[in-house]
């Protein structure tokens, strides 16, 4: 029992890490935005507000970059403490070279895949317009914002919830518990109702790639590829154009995810 409560409280705090880094970054551009203000204050605290407010949301992207840095940075000093491995602790295992395109292509298949899906379910207008503005707070472009969320918010999640999370709570529970918790945390915490769900799913389809493959740079790599896909190449597809994708998607994802294994399990056998 106390193995147990052991491996869940890991889990828990490293979850509470990812959380507290999001807040504290936010908590300084809230302070920033305040001195930046402060004039206004006074004469217009409406305005005021609202200035702090939109300064807030215009650098959510910004957020999110230094919040996953600074995850990475404390995760990263925890571990060198501790005199241990990053790199062990989270399953980073080498993969093949050849394996990378295939399992590049697997997460540009899924985002296809899921975009098409959700775009078919009878989803309220209500949630659409929901989601459609939480997502407009990330519609940066530029170097900056394909850096925060193509590379490093995927590297930096699958390092907490499947490398960290997942592998503490799977030590103390049978497996698809331990899939379900990670991926429901996962989904929580990307807030709005329509990346939630399908933010679980995800969750739980990087899982089983976690424990087909044993390394979490194949999660990474498909993670990548999959926000690289979702949040960029498909918004420039039209609609005709966007089917044959998702019918190229159906037809590409399982050869692809089979030959990546077969690369994987290969090598594992020399």
């Amino acid at each position: 029992m106390k193995n147990i409560l052991k491996s869940i409280g890991k889990a828990a705090c490293y979850v509470l890490l990812f959380v507290l880094s999001q807040f504290a970054v936010s908590i300084v551009v809230s302070i920033s935005a305040v001195l930046s203000n402060a004039d206004s204050m006074l004469a217009d605290p409406n305005g005021f507000a609202e200035e702090v407010y939109n300064s807030v949301m215009g650098n959510a992207t910004v957020i999110a970059l230094a919040a996953n840095v600074l995850t990475l940075v404390v995760l990263i000093a925890f571990f060198a403490v501790r005199k241990k491995d990053m790199l062990t602790e989270i399953s980073a295992k080498p993969l093949p070279a050849m394996a990378y395109m295939p399992l590049s292509i697997c997460g540009m298949c899924l985002a296809v895949i899921v975009t098409i899906v959700l775009s078919l379910l009878p989803i309220p207008e209500s949630v659409w317009q929901e989601y459609a503005e939480s997502s407009s707070l990330l519609e940066a472009t530029g170097a900056l914002a394909i850096l925060s969320t193509v590379v490093i918010a995927p590297i930096v999640e699958e390092t907490v919830f499947r490398g960290l999370v997942y592998t503490r709570l799977k030590g103390a529970m049978p497996k698809w518990i331990a899939m379900v918790l990670q991926a429901a945390v996962f989904g929580l915490l990307h807030g709005q109702k329509l990346w939630a769900a399908y933010a679980f799913v995800i969750g739980m389809l990087l899982c089983i790639v976690f424990e087909s493959t044993g390394s979490i740079f194949a999660n990474m790599v498909m993670h990548i590829s999959f926000n690289l896909m979702g949040g960029y190449i498909l918004g420039m597809l039209k609609d005709e154009a966007a089917m044959y994708v998702f019918v190229a998607a159906i037809l590409l994802l399982i050869p692809c995810w089979r030959y990546s294994l077969r690369i994987i399990k290969g090598d594992k056998a020399k």
